[in-house]
Formats: C-alpha cells, structure tokens, sequence
C-alpha cells in the first residue's frame, strides 16, 4: 500500500503494505450480541455474584436444612460405631476418634462455608476448585469429574441393607449371598430410577420418612438408656471396665495408619453437612441461610452421633461390639427392646432406611453423572447426556451403577465396608487440602473478594496440616495386621491410583492429543433432539485464520503532530505517559501495579469519575499468532472494533452489580483501548481509523463463540475514503488510546477501527512487536442527556 507523512508524502515507497479487511456475512437478527452478554454457563468471575437457577429459589430454610441432614444420615449412625470401635480397641480412644473427628468436620465446614458465602453458586467444590485454580486449563474440571465417576459409588449402603437383611431373617451371611444381595438392591433401584421416575421419586420419598423416623426414635432410644439405665438380663456382660479412666483406654491401638482410617469412617458418617453448596442456585437468601443451616446442621449431627456411641456403649458389651461389625445397631435394639421387636422390626427399618439412602444417592448422583457429561466431560457424553428413551438420566445411572457394582464385588465380604469407606475418604483428603490451601491463598490473593462469612485461619491451618498427617498416615504399617486381609495401605494406593488417573486422562485429552492433532479444546452449545441442552468440546484446528480481504490503503504518520488528534475529534489520541510496570511478565503484578496508574491516566485525560478495567493482553508473538496465554499473543492483522454497540452497553451489568450498572448506564459510558508498547515498535505496528471516515454501513457484527460464553464485534468493509494513520517507532513512554465505544450519539466518535500491519520495509531479523492492551469501562455519571 501507499502511505504518506504528514505532508502526504510517500513514506513506505513502492513496496505496497495492505490493510485487510474481514469478508463477513452479517449474522441473522436472532444471533446473541456482546461479548460480555451473561455467559451460557457461567463465567469465573462471574461466581462472586449469585445466580439463580432457571427452577427458581424455591428452597426455604426448612427444606435447606433436610438437604443438608439428610445427606449426613445414613448408615454411618448405625453401622460406623461399632466397626471405629473395633479398629481402635478402646471407648476413650474411639470417643475420642469422633471428638476429633467432629473438629475436623467443623474446620471443613467452616472452609466450605467462606467459599459458599464468597462465591454463592451451584456446584460445591467444582466451582471452588475452578475458581481457585483456572489453569491449567480443564484441570480442575477434569479431576472433579473423575472423583464424581470413580468413587460416586454407593456401595456402602448397599452393603449394610444386605448384611441387616441377613441378620433379621438369620440368615447365614455367606460371601456371595451377602454381594449379590446388595448387587440385587442397586440393580432394582437403577431400573426403577431409570424407567419409572415418578414412581422412583414416591418410593425414597416413602423410604426417606423412614429414615428420619428411624433418627428420631435413635434420639430418644438414646436418652432412654443413657438416662433410665435399663437392667440387662445378662448382667455379667456388665461393662466393669468403664468405671475406671484406665479401663476406659484399656487395648488402645494409637498406630497412625489405625487412627487415619477410623477418622475417614467419621468424616463418612458426617458426610453430607456441605451438601446444600451443591444447589444454591436454588436457595433463598442463599447466603445468609448457607451460614445457619450449615452450622445447625453441624450441632444437630455432633448430638446425635454422641447420643447414639453413648446408647451403644450403655447397653452393648464392648466384645459384642467388636465382633458385630456394622450389627451394632441390630444388638443395640435386640438387647434393649427384645428379641423380636429389637431383632426384627427394628433392624429392618435400619435395612429399609440403608436402601432409602441408596435412592437417594443414587438419584442425585446419576443427575450429577448427567452434568458432567453435559459439560463434555466424559466419553459419549452425546449419548450419556440424554433423558431417552424413558425420560430420566439413564446414561449418569449406568456410569454410576458400574463402579459400584464393581466396589461391591471385587474386596473380600469381611473387609468390603470399611475399604469403600477408606477408599472415599484418601481422594477426599486431596480436595479439601486444596480448598483450604486455596482459601489461604484468595485471603492473599483476592482481598476484594466479598467475604460475608470467614473462616478462622487457625481452624484452615489445623485442617491443611490435618490433612497431610491423614494423606501419610496409611502408609504406616498397623501394630495388628489382619492375617489374610487386604494390605493395610491398599485404600491409599487405590486412590492415588484414581488421582494419578484423572491426572493422565486430562495430560492426554487436554494437552498430547491436542499438540499431537493440531487442534484446541473449545466448547459449543448444542441441544439434543429430546431438549437436552449440551456442551461439546470441539476440536478447533489451532489457527486464527478468518476469511480476509487485502486492500491497499494510505497510511499517514502523525509524529510530530500528535496533538492534532483526540478521542472525541478523531476516536483515538496520543499521549505520553511513563509508566511504573515495566515488564509485564506477571499477570498479578500487572493487577496491582499498571491497572491503578492506567485508571488514573484515563481519568486525567477523559475527565471521568470511574473507571472499570476489564481485561488485558499482552502480545509477543509473531503477527495473528494466538494462544490461551494472554502473554503469548500475537499482533491481529485484521481491521475490527473490539465490541459492537450493544455488546459494548452489556458488560457494565455483566461486570458490575445491578444496582450500580443501572444507575452508570444513566450518565455517559465509553469503553478505551489503552494500548502501550512494551518494546519500541519496530514491526506490526498498529493503524488507526479516524472515526468520521469509516460508515455506520462498513461495519458488520461478527459473533464470537469463547469457552464459557458469546461475544460480538464489528468488523470492517473495505471503503477508499477510510484513512489511516499510525505514528512511526511508538515507545513504552507513549500510549496510544482507542475509543471502542461511547454512549454520546451527539457527533462525537463513537468507535474508531484499528489494526496491526506489516511494513514492507521491515527487515526480518527485526524482533516481533511486544505490547500490552487495557480495556476499561469508563463512566461519567454526571454526564446526561
């Protein structure tokens, strides 16, 4: 192309440079516009606000709190005890387990509790993990999803329904009759979820009153023997050894790797408190209701569980209680109620309440396979996503069946329970080690971050280094193996084996085989023929290369006429500023440091009152070069304006609170493009359109489909009376601000296009153009029409 210095005198000779322009088709009048319009499905940032699923808030306090117990009551109550018991060897050591037990739970609770409050969205750890750990990319998600899969087993109560079944009808528990019994349970509870749903739902809601009339009747069994002491008839099984503090220790087993599992067995029974930050999408007032059911909850299940040991002890010989196992409850009532009432009635409620909770568990867990298969996350996620053909999730009910049907069948019968206990529990340590690492790090990171609930930090740290002492502690050999059982570290091993699982298949989904087939993971929205809304993880060919049109245009230099050019006169303005951030390598620093000073600049040239930065990137690589890494970015050789008009107007409520947005979309909005040099500009430099020269018909709004979101700019049609102007060997002293948008419709510019372009006279060994880009919202409430 031609070009001319401010005389209009050649300056890039007969070496043509061009300036290309996209060759677009205008989209149709239905597609989304703006790239800051409310992302499909969530956008990080975005979880610090509150968002309400498309069911409504229809959670009250009292529903919240059944949500949260619920989940906690299980078999725990009344199969854990005895089993803690006979792994520890003494009262005062397993109450001391639970004691324990429940500190750790609190402190957990308490992390749970300052994440749910700061970002009060549906998804529990998944939301907090990826928060706290965007990058890698997909990391986080991809090891949730496999925690989900792998060990979003039910086997647990399905072995307890099977052993109580057995004991009530005295039956002998034999190895495969006591598997087959429970395979029977989830294999008739998968069919019923998955064929008859509605009928599925009245059958656990039917069992789940069973359950909570078997707590209550716990509850009051307890007081009964803690407080009325019945006699028992065989009154030489009297417990003598408690009278005394060291009869109370007597046979205590201290061994760290005994300790780690029997706590692993209590945070199983209390499983199930965090459980309403899982839908808070659909809880009212969710963050003030979070705080007091959490913590209600908390003290309702620290009661019970110390009632129901205390009722245990009170009337079961400690002998008896080793060797019941997970019968505990089952001699419980038959030695306090008799041996027909307690041997088989109430016993079966307990097998009733097992199965209850097997519905229950696995109605919400196959809801959960679901959506992890509906945000791409699993291998024919197509197919496991839909509701077809009996409209329920019978694909998230066959990946959860398989797993614990195999859980179920594969450990020997004896030692079955305890092993699916430990086996959730050793993962589980991972993922509350890194919330609590992470919540640390946010108080750090991101104090702007609003916290309406804190966790102590003493109780964050006692649970860090907790959580290291319960991840090393299987691998120390027990002071009593088992002859013939399972190795003592197996529970580890095997979820490490999980961990390192979810580590490989993300190693190799997300980065060998994109590296190896030259593409990039993107998300697209879709929907099934049956209504299903999807995501599909494309594989985008790793290019940004778009259709173009090369002009040649004239280009003018403006050195040593800057001043002749501003934002209102022209769409774009020179200014000198020198600024402190002189790197740019760290995302943070830049944050910290550059973003405060660049808010001051736009403020003393525009006059404004707030400014709002929103993104930045940072460009050091070869011409329309691009990468997930904003450092890494290449200059784009493509006319555009970042945003369209409407697209502009929707990110002040995208990124700012309701209230506040309203009020700022009053007054004057701009949207200006401060664009620095990191380096001296030697190659690509960046041309200007001067505003009034470029028509409302040149521009056409092209849709841009992000990971999480749907965006829109304006690109533009080549037009001769468009001019160009650049200024020649810009240097980090100087700024270049482009206006991409302003809300005055009075004959100001409103948006001015821009490009980087290729001087044919650069010499090749001259180094790619380095520089940095900050895009702010700039508001002038007192400005009105």
């Amino acid at each position: 192309m031609a070009s001319s210095s401010s005389e209009d005198s050649p300056l890039l000779g007969s070496d043509a440079a061009s300036i290309r322009s996209s060759s677009v088709h205008k989209p149709s009048s239905g597609a989304e516009d703006g790239p800051s319009s409310p992302p499909e499905f969530g956008n990080l940032e975005d979880d610090v606000l509150p968002e309400e699923s498309v069911l409504g808030r229809n959670i009250d306090w009292k529903s919240a709190y059944i949500i949260a117990i619920s989940r906690v009551i299980g078999s725990g109550i009344f199969a854990v005890p005895g089993v803690i018991l006979t792994s520890v060897g003494s009262v005062g050591l397993s109450l001391s387990v639970w004691v324990l037990g429940a500190v750790v739970v609190a402190c957990g609770l308490a992390v749970s509790l300052e994440y749910g409050c700061m970002l009060p969205r549906s998804g529990g750890d998944k939301v907090y993990l990826e928060f706290t750990y965007p990058r890698p990319r997909f990391f986080a998600s991809t090891m949730i999803a496999v925690q989900a899969v792998l060990l979003g087993f039910t086997a647990s109560n399905c072995i307890i329904f099977s052993q109580y079944v057995h004991f009530v009808f005295d039956v002998e528990a034999r190895d495969f009759s006591k598997k087959a019994l429970a395979v029977a349970l989830l294999s008739v509870i998968t069919i019923i979820h998955g064929v008859w749903y509605k009928a599925g739902i009245r059958i656990q809601n039917f069992l789940g009153w069973i359950k909570v009339g078997m707590v209550l009747f716990m509850v009051f069994a307890a007081f009964y023997v803690v407080i009325f002491r019945p006699k028992q008839d065989d009154a030489e099984n009297e417990q003598m050894s408690l009278r005394s503090w060291e009869g109370l220790w007597e046979g205590s087993d201290w061994n760290l790797g005994t300790l780690a599992t029997s706590l692993f067995k209590v945070f199983y029974s209390y499983a199930g408190l965090s459980n309403l930050n899982n839908v808070m999408n659909e809880v009212r007032d969710p963050v003030r209701t979070l705080k007091s059911v959490s913590l209600t909850a908390l003290v309702t299940a620290c009661l019970l569980y110390l009632l129901a040991n205390l009722a245990y002890l009170a009337v079961v010989p400690i002998d008896e209680i080793k060797k019941s196992g997970q019968l505990v409850a089952a001699l419980f009532f038959e030695r306090t109620f008799g041996p027909n009432v307690g041997r088989r009635f109430l016993p079966l409620a307990v097998a009733l309440s097992a199965a209850g909770n097997v519905m229950v568990v696995t109605f919400a867990l196959a809801r959960l396979n679901q959506e992890i298969a509906r945000a791409g996350f699993l291998p024919f996620s197509r197919y496991l996503s839909s509701s077809k053909p009996f409209n329920a999730p019978m694909g998230g009910l066959i990946v959860h069946y398989i797993p614990s049907v195999l859980v179920i069948v594969l450990p020997p019968s004896s030692e079955v329970y305890s092993f699916i206990l430990e086996v959730e529990g050793y993962p589980g340590q991972v993922y509350a080690l890194a919330t609590s690492i992470g919540l640390i790090w946010l108080r750090y990171k991101r104090p702007d971050l609003k916290r309406p609930f804190k966790a102590w930090v003493p109780a964050v740290l006692f649970r860090i280094v907790l959580c290291f002492c319960l991840l090393a502690a299987p691998f120390f050999p027990p002071s009593h193996p088992k002859p013939g059982g399972l190795f003592y570290a197996t529970y580890a091993i095997v979820g490490v084996g999980i961990l390192l699982f979810g580590v490989v298949y993300w190693l190799v989904w997300t980065v060998i085989l994109p590296r190896l087939g030259h593409y990039r993971l993107e998300e697209k929205s879709d929907v099934l023929d049956d209504g299903t809304a999807i995501t599909v993880l494309t594989h985008r060919p790793e290019t940004y290369e778009r259709p173009v049109s090369p002009h040649p245009a004239h280009i003018t230099d403006v050195s040593g006429n800057e001043d002749k050019y501003t934002l209102d006169g022209n769409g774009f303005q020179y200014h000198h500023h020198v600024a402190q951030e002189k790197d740019f390598l760290d995302d943070d620093h830049i944050k910290a440091v550059y973003y405060p000073e660049t808010e001051q600049l736009l403020k003393d040239v525009t006059g404004a009152s707030k400014i709002f930065i929103f993104d930045h990137t940072i460009r050091r690589q070869p011409a329309d070069e691009r990468d997930s890494n904003r450092a890494r970015r290449g200059p784009v050789n493509r006319v555009h304006i970042d945003q369209t008009y409407d697209a502009a107007l929707s990110r002040v409520p995208h990124h700012l609170p309701a209230e506040e947005a309203a009020e700022l979309l009053r007054g004057r909005v701009q949207i200006i493009n401060v664009w620095r040099p990191i380096r001296t500009v030697q190659r690509d430099p960046l041309a200007v359109a001067d505003a009034f020269s470029v028509a409302e018909e040149d521009l056409v709004p092209v849709p841009l489909i992000y990971p999480t979101r749907r965006g829109e700019t304006f690109a533009v049609r080549h037009a001769d009376r468009h001019r160009w102007y650049y200024k020649r060997g810009l240097t980090p002293r100087e700024v270049l601000l482009i206006k991409c948008f302003d809300s005055k419709t009075d004959g100001r510019a409103r948006r001015v296009p821009h490009t980087a372009f290729v001087d044919p006279k650069t010499k090749d060994d001259v180094p790619a153009r380095e520089s940095i880009e900050v895009r702010a919202l700039v508001f002038h409430p007192d400005d009105r029409d």
